[in-house]
């Protein structure tokens, strides 16, 4: 190995090393309990509900799912357009096809013509 790419991957090994330094140096803080009540300083942590979880942490979520996918196909349905996967199927059409103004070049007609613009071979 040539003396810049050790650099480079020396380099790279401190970042990495410095990233993992700093997440382990602040997730300590991150995991501290609460304090025991002393002189009414703390409240004690409150009791959650096991239903009162699921609606908060699946029910939002649903319904911001829901309100998103109205606010999406609600238009389309007031406009009267079917939206079942058979309709959304593109209808034929020829991208690019063959174009009627009298500026264009003619194609060649044969294998030795030079008409039709550019051309190439090997």
């Amino acid at each position: 190995m040539t003396s810049n790419a050790v650099r480079r991957v020396l380099g790279a090994l401190s970042l990495v090393g410095m990233s993992a330094l700093i997440v382990l140096a602040t997730a300590g803080p991150g995991s501290a309990d609460t304090p025991e009540p002393r002189n009414g300083d703390w409240e004690p942590k409150p009791d959650i509900d096991v239903l009162e979880a699921l609606l908060v942490l699946g029910g939002i979520p649903l319904l911001v799912f829901v309100v998103i996918t109205l606010l999406f196909v609600a238009p389309a349905l007031a406009r009267g357009e079917d939206l079942s996967p058979d309709a959304l199927e593109p209808e034929n059409q020829w991208l690019g096809g063959p174009r009627k103004a009298p500026d264009e070049l003619a194609a060649p007609d044969t294998e030795d013509s030079k008409a039709g613009g550019a051309g190439g071979s090997w």
